[in-house]
């Protein structure tokens, strides 16, 4: 897998990887996990959502999961998903270690 391909990662990408992470869930639990999640307002609606979805299945990122109720169908992540989640937050953690000292020292401030 080629992740200088893949990421960065849509916040809607990541928060969904993230919350899939935690555990399976089915489309309404996403929305409102991510919902719950987002602080910068990333709203999914069901289309949306599942166009996502389609997309990480096919990538092999998450995979449907049985889970007795066939009106819904349960997501959850894969090992290829749990790399590119671990990759796109070690990105993230190394943007953050480089803006932290110029925001430490004034240099950031306008």
């Amino acid at each position: 897998m080629d992740l200088q391909r893949i990421l960065p990662l849509a916040p809607r990408d990541l928060l969904i990887l993230a919350v899939l992470a935690e555990g399976p869930n089915h489309g309404y639990g996403l929305i409102k996990a991510v919902e719950a999640r987002s602080q910068a307002g990333v709203l999914l609606d069901p289309a949306n959502l599942y166009r996502v979805l389609r997309r990480m299945r096919t990538e092999g990122w998450i995979e449907e999961s049985p889970d007795g109720d066939p009106r819904r169908r349960t997501h959850r992540i894969t090992e290829a998903g749990r790399r590119v989640l671990d990759a796109e937050l070690a990105r993230l953690e190394r943007l953050l270690g480089q803006a932290r000292p110029a925001l430490a020292d004034g240099r950031g401030a306008p």
